[in-house]
């Protein structure tokens, strides 16, 4: 099987799914994808484990697809993972930042913007309460620490969950803004990480 000919697949967060499927419903991307639930993050070792055995799925004996990656640096050997003929992985320090396009991610960066993507907003006080064990004050302080406000990164995929929305600005002490997203730069990062997979693939 030569690199032209070899098949290409993508492993993604399920943080994407909605937006991955609704691109590749609109024929804007043609790409089989495999998705790891995004909670896998609270434990990167696990995360790591399971990427690992999702990569041996698709390229068994070394061989088989090319392989994309749709993670930001979310375990400690992600580019480890991603480096090698036939691999590549989206571009981006985490899956915000692939979602924004890093010149709008590193400004509202700098703005204290704490993001949640619609999956995450979905799911916020299991998050914070039942994963990272912040309660009440100490909820308030932590984020206050660090962040002005919440951004809710609207793909228009879903309904804004405003109930949720409202419960986690009054938990964590923070105002809530509504920001519509563009999938282009999602898009984008997906179709230069199969370009370099296949460029890596004929090297």
């Amino acid at each position: 099987m030569t690199a032209s000919t070899r098949p290409i697949r993508c492993i993604a967060c399920s943080i994407f799914k909605k937006e991955i499927e609704a691109l590749r419903a609109a024929g804007r991307l043609d790409l089989p994808v495999d998705y790891l639930p995004s909670m896998l993050h609270m434990v990167p070792e696990r995360l790591e484990t399971r990427l690992q055995t999702a990569l041996a799925e698709a390229r068994p004996e070394g061989a088989g697809a090319t392989v994309v990656f749709a993670y930001g640096d979310c375990c400690g050997h992600m580019e480890e993972l991603a480096e090698g003929p036939g691999l590549a992985r989206s571009e981006g320090i985490n899956c915000c930042e692939i979602i924004l396009g890093s010149d709008t991610y590193r400004t509202l960066r700098r703005e204290g913007a704490f993001f949640l993507m619609p999956e995450w907003a979905l799911g916020w006080k299991q998050i914070f309460v039942n994963q990272l064990g912040l309660l009440g004050p100490c909820a308030r302080e932590f984020m206050r620490e660090m962040h002005t406000r919440l951004v809710y990164l609207d793909t228009g995929i879903l309904p804004v969950p405003e109930a949720e929305l409202a419960e986690a600005s009054a938990f964590l002490g923070l105002p809530v803004e509504v920001r519509p997203v563009s999938l282009d730069p999602l898009l984008a990062s997906l179709e230069q990480a199969a370009h370099a997979a296949r460029a890596h693939d004929a090297e």
